[in-house]
């Protein structure tokens, strides 16, 4: 036999490479038609594979035999990779199946099941609704950091999705696939069942903290009764959850509760929140509060003091605050006292605040243009950088009007594609909005804002 040549040596690798190259993608590729054969499979390994790869390419001509697969397989593990393919397809045809294994005989199928409903809205990671929690997670609650995980506003969510999760959360025997059913709730923000989570929450303490965490998604006041008489409650988590939530919702009928629990604290870490609580609400029971805790030794009691300051809108303490903001170190602090400034008519405070979007305290500053007039919002549109810019977008598209759309379409044209996404969100925002209020005539639910700055309140 002669020898091979490297040439040789060389075409023979390559040829060897060619061909097993052309195996995967050709001879070994599996087409669509016979991944739905093998969901008939008598080996359950080849069922699930098939599912998992139906799933990956989203091709909806899957969708009735994965439905099929999930209402029969004698295998959980099948039946759960069915209903994850099912919730990556998003063919409303499987909802039917998809709510028949909200009932199935093992938690895995079901918990599959809540999250492919829920992917039906979102192209978001989901994962943490199945999640095991493990003690008291503080959730940065007061800051709007949540839209990663809900849906937009006015998304038109099946109500049969809806009563099947409400369903799930009253009466599944594993309280992993309630919690899990409740956080879906909230994802999908299921505003019409808070009455029937508010009963549920009286009725069950396991399931309590995952319920507040979704009164607090869902941003519904109609909460606030059921909230309320736990605010002291014996539970720590429990507690400064509720806490917490009065605080994000609004619920001016706490005040006296708040004032009750922050004048008493079980611990101190109560009674900041308290106050922090307190401070969104900016009532002016609260008002004594404030003034006692602006040159507190703790530099938070100074910020949520001037926060609370700034929303109950009295000129009367512009001065003290100005002075007090001279000698403040604590950034955090001194942002606050430019915010309540701003708010009680010193106008030239925003640009303290525009400042810091660019600092380290950016989700602070972030939260107070919430609660700027959109008016002086449109000049910052046009200058600072890219990521200050976009905060500047995120706040108009969620309190600007219909004025607001003709500051944001230019930034349609802009250079970075994220400032143009940004003002496209923004401005879909402000029209879905707009159109919710033309259709009808009831005043949509929101946080109470207090007056334009230098008014009285």
């Amino acid at each position: 036999m002669p020898p091979i040549t490297c040439r040789s040596g060389v075409a023979t690798v390559m040829g060897i490479v060619l061909v097993l190259l052309g195996l995967h993608s050709g001879g070994l590729a599996q087409t669509t038609e016979e991944l739905i054969a093998n969901l008939r499979s008598p080996i359950a390994k080849t069922r699930l594979e098939a599912a998992r790869k139906l799933g990956q390419r989203r091709q909806r001509e899957a969708a009735e035999p994965l439905a099929r697969v999930l209402r029969t397989d004698a295998r959980a593990d099948v039946r759960r990779e069915a209903a994850r393919a099912l919730g990556l397809i998003k063919d409303e045809t499987s909802i039917p199946a998809l709510l028949a294994a909200l009932s199935d005989a093992h938690r895995d199928v079901r918990r599959a099941a809540i999250l492919a409903l829920v992917s039906f809205y979102t192209e978001t990671n989901i994962e943490f609704i199945v999640a095991e929690r493990r003690g008291w997670q503080v959730l940065n609650p007061f800051l709007s950091t949540y839209e990663a995980t809900i849906v937009e506003p006015e998304t038109n969510v099946d109500e049969r999705i809806i009563h099947g999760l409400m369903r799930v959360a009253q009466t599944d025997g594993d309280l992993s696939c309630r919690k899990a059913a409740i956080r879906a709730l909230g994802v999908l923000r299921a505003t019409a069942v808070v009455p029937q989570l508010g009963r549920l929450f009286a009725g069950h303490s396991a399931l309590r903290v995952e319920i507040l965490k979704t009164f607090m998604k869902l941003g519904d006041p109609r909460a606030g009764p059921y909230i309320i008489p736990f605010l002291n409650d014996a539970n720590a988590d429990v507690r400064k959850s509720a806490i917490i939530a009065v605080g994000l919702l609004r619920i001016a009928e706490a005040t006296p509760a708040l004032i009750d629990v922050f004048e008493r604290p079980r611990d101190e870490e109560t009674a900041r929140l308290a106050l922090e609580a307190l401070a969104q609400l900016g009532d002016r029971a609260a008002e004594k509060i404030f003034l006692q805790n602006l040159e507190h030794p703790l530099p938070e009691r100074r910020r949520f003091a001037a926060e609370g300051l700034a929303r109950i809108g009295d000129l009367a303490h512009v001065e003290h605050i100005s002075r007090l903001r001279l000698r403040e170190r604590d950034r955090r602090a001194q942002l606050a006292q430019a915010f309540a400034l701003y708010r009680l008519g010193r106008r030239e405070f925003l640009e303290a605040i525009f400042q810091e979007l660019d600092g380290g305290h950016h989700a602070q500053a972030a939260q107070y243009l919430l609660e700027v007039e959109p008016e002086d919002l449109y000049p910052l549109l046009q200058r600072g950088s890219l990521q200050a810019r976009r905060a500047v977008v995120e706040a108009l598209g969620r309190i600007g009007s219909r004025e607001a759309i003709e500051h944001l379409r230019p930034l349609l044209r802009a250079e970075d594609p994220d400032l143009v996404n940004a003002a496209n969100l923004a401005i879909q925002r402000i029209e879905r909005r707009e159109r919710a209020k033309s259709a009808s005539p009831q005043p949509r639910t929101r946080p109470r804002r207090v007056g334009k700055p230098g008014e009285r309140s």
